[in-house]
């Protein structure tokens, strides 16, 4: 560890332009020095004595805006390229959002070098092998973690955010908030589009995992292969010869071809997980039921770990597995994986199961790919569901392409499918529903419902004893995203309701 950095900065403390933009690829500075009061990317956010950054975003260049952070007061203005005519001074680089990384980190003092990074990704299972990882490293003798994702951020109570990833200034704040807490390390998620738009450039992290690759977020990345190489560059940054601290360890899913791909192309230290032994940790007697999840863990020392998991799914020794091999490169004992794996009670909206005999049981969970539905869905078939009934929906403005794969999976692997909502934002619901309908082979045997609560209730209602009733896609989230708006809306409280509704009927 490095000694503690400066004291913490808030908005209004200062320092020096100069100081915050040396070193970063800066190919001109026009103005004098000035004292910078704090950083903002957003025009409607600046503050007077502010660092504006002009970020090239999907839909909106940040540099059509500049003149705006000016007049809103901006101290001095960050900038791809040169805007006629500024009173402040103007910093020209090559890359704005690799600069406000770069400048994030130098204003809470450079915390990441305080702490082990964890970083997560991949398509489905991210937040379950974070909140699993963590806990390793906290029944450890390592310390505690802090821990970032799609769940919420902190080291105890978690505060939601709006990204599964935080932008740069927000990201370099909390790793400040936990070195200062004490924490020994952060389990994080990586989003592709975290590192497609570099908010965590610069970020030296000791851990790296890749759970798997499938189809997801067409809409930012436009193809699966450049979804694919975004992953792939995160996995590269580990053993980037231009790294302050040593070279990191990728741990990757063997099982997955693309993951094994990825991790074997791989010229640095790297750990490969699967089922079988040709991966150097893997699990065998997988046995998965509404008890819990039973299995036995070869670990890369050679050691073996006998795991009970209150949580239900098989794929839950897939996460578990990762966590375990990404906690042994860092020191954590057999022991200490064992009994943390052991403790963890839930994993909110991740294959949480509620009801039960004599009642139907339910499954909330917030699987939102084609890849995640099936697995979710063949797993609840393997608990030994006398019927199937699913409730889904796709997401409004975001990639259409999984759309009708989501509908085929759903429709072919239940016995009773219901479409309905799942924030359908400013798109047409009704466009929504017959892209997934487009992959229905038989569209009769769906039944539409676009209120998300009486979809949900008339699912239940309509199971009876010994089944399993699946709720898909929200998962932890108590919202719903109907155009503007984002109304309270909680699966998992409309399935407690509709499952006592059931019992008194």
């Amino acid at each position: 560890m490095t000694a503690p950095s400066a004291p913490a900065r808030r908005r209004g403390d200062c320092v020096l332009l100069s100081q915050l933009t040396e070193n970063l690829q800066t190919a001109s500075c026009a103005g004098s020095d000035v004292e910078i009061g704090g950083l903002a990317f957003d025009s409607r956010a600046v503050a007077p004595g502010d660092l504006f950054f002009a970020l090239r975003g999907t839909a909106v260049d940040g540099h059509r805006f500049v003149r705006d952070a000016v007049a809103a007061g901006a101290a001095a203005v960050v900038v791809e390229e040169a805007v006629a005519g500024l009173e402040v001074p103007t910093v020209v680089v090559r890359d704005t959002a690799k600069a406000l990384a770069g400048a994030a980190a130098r204003w809470h003092g450079e915390p990441a070098n305080r702490l082990v990074l964890c970083g997560i990704t991949g398509t489905n299972g991210k937040s379950s092998t974070a909140h699993m990882l963590r806990a390793m490293l906290d029944a450890s003798a390592l310390g505690k973690a802090g821990i970032i994702g799609t769940l919420g951020h902190g080291t105890d109570a978690l505060v939601r955010t709006a990204h599964t990833t935080p932008d740069a200034v927000t990201l370099h704040r909390l790793f400040r908030a936990m070195a200062d807490d004490g924490c020994y390390g952060v389990v994080m998620e990586v989003s592709s589009h975290a590192v497609r738009q570099h908010r965590v450039w610069g970020l030296d992290f000791e851990v790296g995992i890749l759970t798997n690759v499938t189809h997801d977020h067409l809409d930012f990345h436009r193809s699966l292969e450049a979804y694919r190489d975004a992953k792939a560059d995160f996995c590269r940054a580990l053993a980037d010869p231009g790294r302050r601290k040593p070279q990191g360890t990728l741990v990757y899913w063997r099982d997955d071809p693309v993951a094994r791909e990825i991790g074997e192309s791989l010229a640095g230290k790297k750990v490969s997980v699967g089922t079988t032994p040709a991966a150097d940790v893997h699990t065998s007697a997988v046995e998965s039921t509404l008890s819990g999840t039973r299995f036995t863990l070869h670990l890369r020392s050679g050691g073996e770990v006998a795991v009970a998991m209150k949580l239900l799914g098989s794929f839950v020794a897939v996460n578990a597995a990762l966590a375990a091999a990404a906690a042994e490169a860092l020191g954590v004992e057999a022991g200490a994986i064992a009994a943390a794996l052991a403790s963890l009670e839930r994993v909110p909206g991740r294959f949480e199961a509620l009801g039960g005999d004599p009642r139907p049981t339910v499954v909330v969970d917030y699987a939102h790919t084609p890849d995640a539905v099936e697995q979710v869905l063949a797993t609840c078939r393997g608990l030994g569901a006398r019927r199937l009934l699913v409730v889904f929906g796709c997401g409004g403005n975001r990639d259409r392409t999984k759309r009708p794969l989501m509908g085929r999976v759903a429709a072919a692997m239940s016995d009773a499918c219901f479409v309905t909502t799942d924030n359908p934002r400013r798109e047409p619901v009704q466009r929504i529903v017959a892209d997934i309908l487009a992959g229905v082979a038989d569209p009769s045997r769906v039944r539409v419902e676009l209120d998300r609560s009486r979809a949900i209730r008339e699912a239940i209602a309509a199971a009876r004893r010994g089944d399993v009733v699946v709720l898909l896609g929200k998962g932890h989230e108590d919202y719903q995203i109907i155009g503007e708006e984002k109304l309270p809306f909680s699966d998992r409280r409309e399935a407690e309701g509709a499952l006592q509704a059931w019992s008194a009927r």
